[in-house]
């Protein structure tokens, strides 16, 4: 009996090894995740930022940039952009990718976003004989003649900017866009930088682009924004305030122009009105840790929309003579998942429950009604919408209108 009891008993300390030792394993296992885990904490996404200059038309140049993003999976965390940076930018963080606003920009009709007016067929029969007779407009208020303060009618940029904005309508808070989102803009009364974080993303864009004297002032709160590259063209220093690890900034605006080019009127007024701006453009160019100089390639102007396909063109030799560095970031974020941004889905359609009319006088708000002749819960096509606030435009009493969908809570205090 005692070897049978012996044997019974190496049997057990053999069983208890093998479970011992399976124990260990997990635990050395369990080990090796944590210590994975820790390091992958350790090594987080670096935050990227895109900073897009100011320009005009030379603003085009920033798109090839987009479509290189595209095409190597970087996705931004943040977009900061002014004036015409603001509207490529602002379009790129709503979730259009780069190839469609290439494809917005080349089929947009620039004479007409840039001052167009209005149809003789939207234009009422009682004012086609005066209608855009006349090069400057004076306008009589309260007994006195005014001049108006502005060279370009905004109304067709407004409609183009609500029309392409109209995917993210219900959005006012700029974070909660697929890529968050910042607009620079002047504050003219008070002589301040605004960062634009909220509110209605269609006026974010125009007021960045408000270039004084230019085009009217969109008035925000109790005061009036203009463009932003009048105190901040390139605004990379919000990207480093806002903690970016790794900002791609990408610039057209060209700073200081020399004596020699300083021989016409527009140069001369542009190179004044955005002093400031041009002083403390090099140390914003400092802050970029990839920085795209568009400026030695551009061969037109600010104003220039109608050889935008050449702007285009001309934004791809700063483009790819960054690729490699580029590229070197793709790999870099290439272990971090992060979302391809979307555009939000949409209908062509909208069903107004409520529609209000403001700062319209009671002698024309008959003749408004009629024009614009919306009612509520009834279902309009998108561009029903904009043709009928043209033919409001027509009566020729307005210098713009502003008009928008929203919810009831609204951020943006309209006047």
């Amino acid at each position: 009996m005692f070897p049978n009891h012996k044997k019974c008993v190496l049997n057990f300390s053999c069983l208890q090894y093998v479970f011992n030792l399976k124990t260990f394993n997990l635990i050395i296992l369990f080990l090796f995740m944590g210590l994975l885990l820790t390091h992958a904490q350790e090594q987080h996404r670096p935050k990227v930022a895109l900073v897009l200059s100011g320009g005009g038309a030379k603003g085009l140049a920033h798109i090839p940039l987009l479509q290189t993003l595209d095409s190597l999976g970087i996705v931004p965390d943040m977009v900061i952009g002014n004036s015409m940076g603001s509207i490529v930018g602002g379009l790129y963080a709503m979730g259009y990718s780069g190839d469609s606003i290439a494809q917005i920009a080349h089929s947009a009709d620039w004479d007409k976003l840039m001052g167009g007016t209005i149809s003789m067929r939207n234009v009422g029969v009682e004012e086609k004989s005066e209608f855009n007779r006349y090069l400057v407009n004076f306008d009589r208020q309260n007994g006195k003649i005014k001049v108006n303060p502005y060279i370009l009618n905004d109304h067709y940029l407004r409609v183009f900017l609500t029309d392409l904005t109209y995917p993210v309508r219900n959005i006012t808070d700029f974070d909660e866009l697929p890529i968050p989102f910042r607009a620079v803009a002047t504050d003219i009364v008070n002589g301040k930088e605004v960062i634009l974080d909220n509110g209605n993303l269609t006026q974010a864009l125009r007021s960045s682009m408000s270039i004084p004297g230019v085009f009217y002032p969109v008035p925000y709160q109790n005061t009036l924004l203009v463009d932003g590259g009048v105190l901040n063209n390139f605004p990379v220093n919000i990207a480093k305030d806002m903690h970016a690890d790794i900002i791609i900034g990408s610039d057209v605006g060209g700073g200081m122009e020399p004596r020699e080019r300083l021989n016409d009127i527009t140069t001369l007024l542009f190179q004044t009105g955005m002093l400031h701006s041009n002083l403390r453009n090099p140390e914003n160019r400092v802050f970029c840790d990839i920085l795209l100089d568009h400026v030695p390639n551009l061969t037109y102007s600010t104003g220039d929309f109608n050889h935008g396909d050449v702007i285009y063109e001309e934004g791809k030799i700063a483009t790819f003579s960054n690729l490699d560095t580029l590229s070197a970031l793709a790999k870099r974020l290439q272990p971090f998942h992060h979302e391809t941004p979307h555009l939000p889905q949409m209908t062509d359609s909208v069903v107004l429950d409520t529609v209000i009319y403001r700062r319209i006088s009671k002698a024309n708000m008959s003749l408004v009604r009629a024009r614009t002749d919306l009612v509520a819960h009834k279902k309009y096509a998108k561009r029903d919408i904009f043709d009928r606030f043209d033919r409001a435009m027509g009566t020729t009493l307005f210098s713009h209108i502003t008009f928008d969908p929203y919810k009831e809570k609204k951020i943006w205090p309209y006047p």
